[in-house]
């Protein structure tokens, strides 16, 4: 796996150091795709998305979000391009010919964003094209939440330390909530209870619960395994599907069908969408919950970089017997919110600062290289 290496030669002092020291990395957690998210697991992805990485349909998608409303309502990507002299790429915008002069002022702006957004360097320059710039067809206003709504969601979402994570979590939360009374009537789903029936404290327990099983967590293997992995993973993480598709298998194998390890599974979502698919992994319930991740994992690329991710997203459940109806019941749904919610607390209380982060017997080891064979090493090493 490529990730952040934890020097096998460490003592258990310094790995217990080592989250304080990535304090500078890019923080994953923070509504930022993840680098690479059309890692190289489809050999035919970088033909069919230029070999960006990032599609430009996903770019046409959020530009909103990317560039902010002003400079979205002025100008539109048309296409990722070989840029001129350099081994990056560039970004085709179309602007009317008027404020032409304004957006290439602010081109370099636009280039950090871009940036910024997806995590990577995706781009290295803007290329401007002069034409007319349609205005986005307005899909129908989601009913806007309450004030009440508001400030429930914003304190469930209160004790996650990142701030814009926990400000997308307040807003999710809230959006989702004022479509559910609407929905469940629809569906004749019972209610789930009051906003704040479930208060999360995760980040109140002390670390040496954290690093242990919980009532709570996802849970492959014997319970009398004498080993545990905890791994922290986001469903948008190109490394974390890597691990799904060439590490867990052998590690299932010679591990956990053995009842020699335990594996949990912890969500600490990188961005909305990441949200979204960890709340429909919840929805498959404690039997079929790592069935469910599996098949988000390994169909990561093919939903994640299609124009639109959350629809490709319930395409890809629909070949699992998910409905449109029951993937949007489930959204609604606050318990897997919560869930998740609570696995973020949970990481953050112990140093987690990107993904994937594992936890072997107690001790932080992140993403180590060598894929299965460190990871061996690793358990014969520190075995119980």
């Amino acid at each position: 796996m490529k990730g952040s290496p934890v020097d096998k030669g460490m003592g258990k002092s310094a790995r217990e150091k080592a989250p304080d020291k990535r304090q500078d990395r890019a923080r994953e957690n923070a509504l930022r795709a993840v680098g690479g998210l059309a890692q190289r697991l489809a050999s035919g992805l970088a033909q069919r998305r230029g070999k960006s990485g990032v599609s430009i349909g996903r770019l046409r998608a959020e530009w909103s979000a990317i560039a902010g409303p002003d400079l979205a309502r002025i100008s539109r990507p048309e296409a990722l391009l070989a840029a001129r002299g350099r081994t990056g790429k560039a970004l085709r915008l179309r602007v009317p010919g008027a404020v032409a002069l304004e957006v290439q002022h602010r081109s370099a702006q636009l280039v950090e964003r871009v940036n910024a957004y997806f995590g990577h360097r995706t781009i290295d320059d803007i290329r401007l094209v002069q034409g007319t710039v349609a205005a986005p067809v307005a899909s129908p206003a989601p009913p806007a939440p309450d004030a009440e709504t508001v400030r429930h969601m914003s304190a469930r979402a209160s004790t996650v330390e990142d701030p814009d994570l926990r400000a997308a979590l307040a807003r999710l939360g809230a959006s989702i909530a004022s479509r559910r009374k609407a929905l469940v009537g629809l569906l004749g789903l019972p209610l789930v209870g009051p906003l704040m029936a479930r208060p999360l404290r995760a980040q109140d327990l002390p670390r040496e619960k954290l690093l242990d099983v919980l009532p709570t967590d996802h849970v492959l293997g014997k319970a009398d395994a004498p080993n545990v992995l905890i791994d922290y993973a986001s469903f948008t993480c190109p490394h974390c599907a890597t691990f799904f598709v060439a590490v867990f298998p052998v590690l299932r194998q010679q591990w956990i069908d053995t009842g020699k390890l335990r594996f949990v599974l912890r969500h600490f979502p990188s961005d909305q969408i990441a949200t979204r698919a960890s709340q429909l992994a919840e929805c498959a319930g404690s039997e079929k919950f790592f069935e469910r991740a599996t098949l988000l994992f390994h169909k990561q690329v093919e939903w994640l970089t299609g124009d639109d991710p959350m629809q490709e997203l319930v395409k890809v459940l629909a070949s699992d017997g998910v409905s449109a109806e029951q993937a949007e019941a489930c959204l609604a749904a606050d318990q897997h919110l919560d869930k998740v919610i609570a696995d973020v607390q949970s990481g953050q209380t112990l140093g987690v600062h990107y993904t994937p982060t594992l936890f072997i017997n107690d001790e932080f080891y992140g993403n180590p290289p060598g894929g299965f064979d460190a990871i061996a090493a690793i358990l014969r090493q520190v075995g119980r």
